[in-house]
């Protein structure tokens, strides 16, 4: 029995090597600064050129390309300087500045109406094909508009009939082949996040028609659309395809956690689980959620609607439809990827508002246990959001707003005595229905938006301030990660900072050290890491199956070579439980298996040495 010193220590132990990769992050589309290669893809702005209006559904073809002779515009500008006032006191702009390459399916006269030059127009014509240069200057307010006269789609095609296939490739640029912004990679090959979440980037919110029709998965985005934002013309609305969210996740290696809609059909689902299946790296673990905050009623959130509506249809509640249609997922995905595929690699995620654990998530659970059966056998953590804000009132100084954030992390660690909603009961909740995964933040981090310019300038300086990092470090690490949470997704990669929020952890996704939150972020994730064991070394990957269960634990690892295995499993409180110790093992899939049947419910830890390599984890035994 070890003791207080020792036992204390081992606990650290463990908790910090849990620790290790749990901060992932949101991201968006677009991106500030790029996502995409080709401007067109995240940029859909097209205009009659001669009545100055929107393009209709008459006025473009299936994918969205115009049938008319058009205008494309492209606004860069940092808010509100449309109507001549900025709220970033930096006025800090894009650089833009430079040669654009251009190209399109047709021919047509092409002219820089506004923000640039076009230069070397050119039109082939055995490949029927225009391309020219958009020349930008260099301190560029970034508002273009580009128009398009005397198009014809084809040689055998009317004048004015429009074209396809409409590229803008970045400055530096000869091809998009590579599909993402190399600056928009890069982050993730500095930070080691755990996780993206695609929630902004599939257009999660206000995607759902009217209840009770359905969303079908021949309504999806598709990778030859126009483009990847909104299309309104065609009925598309934003967010990029499944296809693009793949392609992302394989080259940036964090898990995929996607928002399935909650209109989307039965066969909509098993083909998205099917596409993840087949493409998917094998290697990645997918988090499942019903769409996104399917709690909150504000405009924009039409899954919210929905779900109300459906409940009633139903004869339920409304948290009740969201538990019910979290399980409808879980059950889905399970058929696709194959039994014991649920809490391993599908993750399914139940959340809600902060405020609501007792009377949304605790009812939820409630529901999901009588009708279903055990929470734990469908769910792998419950989740609400963390941010935290400061800085509303008029005159309000930099300092003064970091005090007022970190009091805002600080009040939502216990509970507050009314709605039992601290963060500590989060994750007190998790453990006592046996959830493996715990509890997760899905979004958070400052918070500074609402639309208010009340103080925007101090607002805006105090997330760019170094004193922002020790608040971002205090509500991850103290205030999450060390009070046992298991996952924190800050919100977001970049976006620009004014009235509506200053959510990036950079303004600018080719500069991201501009803002002291992207390397205070980094190094938050290279400091849990530093914990947890040496660097250099390799972790093994390691399967437990069944998590939760009632009886055996199996963990099976590969080995590459013959070495000494050991395995250690720990209860919530740090006990030691089980002790297994072989001196070689050889090389292989070798299995270790625990009979759990004497011990409690409850939450359980294991560390697997091989030779010189550790990994470590947590699972479930539930009763």
């Amino acid at each position: 029995m070890p003791n207080m010193k020792q036992l204390l220590l081992l606990m650290f132990t463990l908790q910090a090597m849990l620790a290790l990769g749990q901060i992932g992050v949101n991201i968006s589309l677009p991106e500030r600064g790029g996502t995409y290669i080709d401007l067109a893809r995240e940029n859909y702005r097209w205009h009659d050129l001669n009545t100055g209006n929107e393009l209709t559904s008459s006025q473009v073809d299936a994918q969205g390309w115009p049938a008319v002779d058009s205008r494309y515009i492209v606004d860069f500008r940092p808010v509100a300087e449309w109507t001549g006032s900025i709220d970033d006191p930096e006025v800090y702009r894009l650089d833009v500045g430079g040669t654009w390459t251009c190209s399109f399916q047709g021919q047509g006269i092409v002219t820089g109406n506004v923000g640039g030059v076009v230069q070397n127009l050119s039109y082939d014509v055995p490949s029927n094909k225009t391309t020219f240069d958009f020349v930008v200057d260099p301190g560029s307010n970034g508002l273009f508009l580009i128009d398009f006269s005397d198009t014809r789609r084809t040689p055998a095609h009317p004048l004015n009939s429009g074209f396809t296939d409409f590229n803008m490739l970045r400055p530096g640029y000869a091809d998009d082949s590579q599909l993402f912004h190399t600056a928009f990679l890069a982050p993730f090959d500095s930070i080691d996040f755990s996780a993206i979440r695609y929630m902004v980037f599939t257009g999660a919110n206000g995607s759902d028609p009217d209840y009770p029709a359905l969303t079908e998965w021949a309504d999806r985005k598709l990778p030859t659309d126009a483009s990847q934002v909104g299309i309104p013309s065609i009925g598309k609305k934003d967010g990029g395809c499944w296809e693009h969210v793949i392609a992302l996740a394989n080259r940036t290696h964090p898990d995929a956690w996607i928002n399935v809609p909650v209109s989307a059909s039965t066969d909509y689902v098993q083909q998205l689980a099917t596409m993840l299946k087949n493409d998917l790296d094998p290697e990645l673990n997918i988090i499942v959620e019903s769409s996104n905050e399917v709690w909150n009623t504000a405009p924009g959130f039409e899954q919210s609607q929905y779900n109300q509506a459906q409940a009633v249809g139903l004869g339920i509640g409304e948290h009740e439809n969201h538990a019910r249609r979290t399980v409808e997922l879980a059950q889905i995905f399970e058929t696709v990827f194959g039994a014991g595929s649920l809490n391993n690699r599908i993750r399914v995620v139940l959340c809600s508002h902060q405020p609501m654990l007792k009377w949304w998530v605790e009812p939820m659970l409630q529901y999901i246990n009588t009708h279903f059966g055990p929470p734990a056998d469908f769910l792998y953590a419950i989740g609400c959001q963390t941010y935290f804000s400061g800085g509303h009132e008029a005159g309000e100084s930099i300092s003064k707003i970091l005090d007022d954030c970190h009091l805002s992390i600080t009040n939502q660690i216990v509970d507050t005595g009314v709605n039992e909603a601290g963060r500590t009961q989060w994750i007190a909740k998790a453990n006592d229905w046996g959830l493996p995964g715990g509890f997760v933040s899905y979004e958070g981090g400052p918070d500074h938006g609402g639309g208010s310019t009340t103080n925007i300038a101090n607002r805006i300086l105090a997330e760019r301030s170094e004193g922002m990092c020790d608040e971002m470090r205090y509500n991850l690490d103290e205030a999450f990660i060390q009070l046992g949470g298991t996952l924190a997704m800050q919100f977001t990669l970049t976006s620009g900072y004014n009235r509506y929020g200053c959510w990036g952890l950079t303004d600018d996704v080719n500069d991201p050290h501009r803002n002291f939150k992207f390397g205070c972020l980094r190094d938050l994730v290279k400091d849990t890491s530093v914990r947890t064991m040496e660097p250099g070394k390799a972790q093994p990957t390691v399967s437990v199956f069944p998590n939760p269960s009632s009886g055996e634990v199996h963990f099976t690892f590969e080995l590459a070579n013959p070495a000494e295995v050991r395995l250690n499993i720990y209860d919530l409180f740090g006990r030691e439980v089980y002790f297994f110790d072989e001196e070689k093992r050889g090389k292989g899939v070798p299995e270790i298996t625990w009979e759990a049947g004497d011990a409690n419910s409850g939450v359980y830890f294991y560390l697997l040495s091989i030779g010189n390599q550790q990994a470590c984890g947590r699972f479930v035994v539930k009763k």
